[in-house]
């Protein structure tokens, strides 16, 4: 129970008043021992015993009458979210609201962020007067202070965004807060669909922030309101998930389809392209499916934008997949290799075959950084130690505006001979990383006796177990034929670590695993950064580590990246509602497909640079770019209560679950209950001090005939 004016509680001795003058009461009275008396005490003891019980009842209520004064005057607070033992006011209320795409779920008449945003306000509405309160939303996650809690309904930071959530971060600007203004008791309110992906409880910021939040001087709770409930109504959900060119005048779309219910009716995709629609039927009745769409584009040097999406329903935040296109670009690699046998094998993998004659990728040892350099190629294939840290940020820059960068295990051919003599791998793990992403040490294939063995043995570790047959360098083509990667033979490999969440500075990289050996090693890993992205291979085209050599596979791989790489760098961006895209940020956008007044941070939609008309003038294309929401949005499953208790140790916690009936109760002033209570004591012990009613006079009777006084 929460206290809104918990100082006059130190009026709660006031109790004991009554007895106190109870017991001044008795000392004015001494009882003084008489002899005629004692006959008639002993005769009335039974009656005694009832005016003693009498007598404390009377007491007992007294006391209880003023205690309920005293809380009634501390204007008391209960209810299930804010019922703790005995607590005051705190001192500062956070308000952690989640806006992301999935809390655009109805449960009802509204969303779930809605109902939740309606249960915080109405309850901290009570709290205004007493404390600071201060919001956090899931896109900005920067403090901001509200005058009045019923501003959280209208108020710009607590509107619906496309944007993944991260409750962790949240966290982390509240203790922020805490530690820079040195305020007193505080209390943590979340408001969240308890979605996994959004609180990522296997990250390892968790116990730091416990741990830090417990160590505060002063008292930190946490109250967490759950809209847990599955909505009634079916969800179908379309996400991008890869868009790449094929030829001047072909683009093909790989979309991700979610159905929440199984089995129900057909699913109609409708295909948008610069404004003409077309109805596309697709049978579907399964929860998951990965549909490619090849489409025809107008023109190779057009660039317009369009759109796939599913009828509404029970969430229309994420029924729209966003694209755009722009003027091809003459796709060009660079290959930086010291090797004899692996460099000229990459230097014909990488070729550009659409010309008469064919051209080679050039071949180079280093790398020119300079800015010139740079915009000559568009796929960069690196077979050498990780870039130190000048050439890793020239690198982050050429991969952020589109470019694409695969890098190869880096050889060592004075050592070569006896690794492939030795049972043992070669000490050469760790050196230098890129995007949290460095090489482990050699290993060689157990299976393989020598070098010029014809084959490997059975039960190979280093075949490869899986890879990403719909999407990638790796997928099957149109007509369903795979790329052989079973009959590879690898010889040797290098692992990568750190494949998961990693930090790299201020930035959090995820790492994509599109192949794997049958031990789970993965063999090409891909991360992004910006409009481009960093592959990662971790084996080699020579005859002592792998048959990559034969081209069946490598050649694929490498024209796949090339071409996309120069689809990424044609006039167009593409970006992630909610993530810091540097390319973006210095230029005004204005929204042209998507909702009103739509924020190209926060909001997907398709946008157009403002100096796009100045362009067009000019005959130059426009450019575009196409925001959709966060694929973490996408990922199903809710994270159960019970899961929730350990992330947060010790602190106090107090939990509610959404109720399915509407507008669920969580708090209300007490003071009335308390105040009836007072009354109700009152009248008791006056009906207890009423005087009990008179016994009636015994009347006696003489005899009619009486007997002479002489007899």
């Amino acid at each position: 129970m929460t206290f809104l004016q918990p100082f006059l509680l130190f009026g709660l001795p006031l109790a004991l008043l009554p007895v106190l003058i109870h017991l001044l009461n008795r000392l004015r009275h001494r009882p003084q021992p008489w002899g005629a008396m004692q006959f008639l005490l002993a005769a009335s003891r039974s009656s005694v015993d009832r005016a003693r019980l009498r007598q404390f009842l009377i007491l007992l209520f007294r006391v209880l009458a003023v205690l309920a004064l005293v809380l009634f005057l501390a204007r008391p607070l209960a209810g299930g979210w804010l019922g703790w033992a005995v607590s005051s006011a705190p001192d500062v209320i956070f308000l952690l609201v989640d806006r992301s795409a999935s809390m655009e779920h109805f449960s009802g008449a509204v969303s779930k962020r809605e109902e939740l945003l309606r249960i915080m306000a109405e309850s901290a509405q009570k709290f205004e007067e007493t404390s600071h309160l201060i919001l956090i939303d899931s896109a900005l996650r920067q403090p901001q202070a509200l005058l009045k809690a019923e501003s959280l309904l209208e108020h710009p930071l607590t509107a619906a965004t496309d944007a993944a959530s991260d409750i962790p971060a949240m966290l982390q600007s509240a203790l922020s807060w805490l530690l820079e203004n040195q305020a007193g008791n505080a209390e943590i309110w979340i408001g969240s669909d308890m979605q996994s992906s959004n609180w990522q409880a296997e990250d390892d910021r968790w116990p730091s922030l416990t741990g830090k939040l417990r160590a505060l001087p002063q008292t930190v709770k946490i109250r967490l309101l759950a809209a847990n409930v599955n909505p009634t109504q079916s969800d179908a959900s379309i996400s991008l998930r890869e868009q790449t060119r094929e030829g001047l005048r072909e683009a093909v779309f790989t979309l991700d389809i979610n159905r929440s219910a199984e089995n129900a009716a057909p699913l109609s995709v409708e295909q948008n392209l610069d404004g003409v629609s077309t109805e596309l039927p697709l049978i579907t009745q399964s929860l998951q499916q990965r549909w490619r769409r090849r489409v025809n584009l107008p023109s190779q040097n057009a660039s317009g934008w369009g759109f796939f999406s599913t009828p509404p329903d029970a969430n229309n935040r994420n029924n729209t997949a966003y694209f755009v296109y722009g003027q091809t670009r003459k796709p060009a690699a660079l290959v930086l290799s010291s090797d004899p046998v692996a460099g000229p094998v990459l230097q014909i993998a990488a070729g550009n075959y659409q010309t008469d004659p064919p051209q080679l990728a050039a071949l180079r040892s280093h790398w020119n950084t300079a800015p010139k350099a740079r915009q000559a190629p568009t796929l960069l294939i690196w077979q050498k130690q990780l870039p130190e840290e000048k050439e890793a940020k020239d690198l982050e820059t050429f991969a952020s505006q589109g470019g694409g960068v695969l890098f190869l295990p880096p050889t060592d051919l004075k050592n070569a001979r006896s690794v492939l003599r030795s049972q043992n791998p070669l000490a050469e793990a760790g050196g230098n990383h890129f995007h949290g992403i460095r090489w482990e040490a050699i290993e060689r294939n157990p299976a393989f006796v020598s070098a010029d063995s014809p084959k490997s043995a059975a039960n190979d570790p280093f075949k490869i177990g899986r890879w990403d047959r719909t999407s990638g360098p790796l997928a099957d083509t149109e007509e369903g034929i795979s790329l052989p990667l079973e009959l590879l033979n690898i010889r040797q490999r290098r692992r990568l670590t750190g494949l998961h969440s990693s930090n790299d500075g201020d930035k959090r990289t995820d790492a994509s695993v599109f192949a794997s050996f049958q031990d789970g090693s993965p063999l090409l890993v891909r991360t992004t950064a910006g409009q481009g992205a960093a592959w990662f291979l971790a084996t080699l085209p020579r005859p002592d580590w792998s048959s990559l050599a034969d081209g069946n596979v490598l050649i694929p791989l490498v024209q796949r990246l090339l071409q996309n790489s120069a689809f990424r760098q044609e006039k167009t961006i593409s970006a992630i509602a909610g993530e810091p895209n540097p390319a973006i940020e210095s230029t005004i956008w204005n929204p042209v497909v998507g909702r009103k007044n739509a924020d190209f941070r926060w909001d997907a939609g398709i946008y157009q640079s403002k100096t796009s008309s100045k362009n067009a003038m000019s005959g130059e294309s426009p450019t575009w770019l196409a925001v959709n929401r966060s694929p973490l949005e996408d990922i199903p499953g809710q994270l159960a209560l019970e899961e929730i208790r350990p992330l947060f140790g010790d602190l106090p916690l107090s939990i509610h679950q959404e109720a399915n009936e509407p507008n669920p109760p969580l708090q209300s002033e007490a003071w009335r209950l308390f105040l009836l209570g007072m009354l109700a004591f009152l009248l008791v012990e006056g009906c207890l001090t009423l005087p009990s009613p008179k016994p009636k006079p015994v009347t006696t009777h003489r005899p009619q005939n009486p007997m002479p006084a002489e007899y």
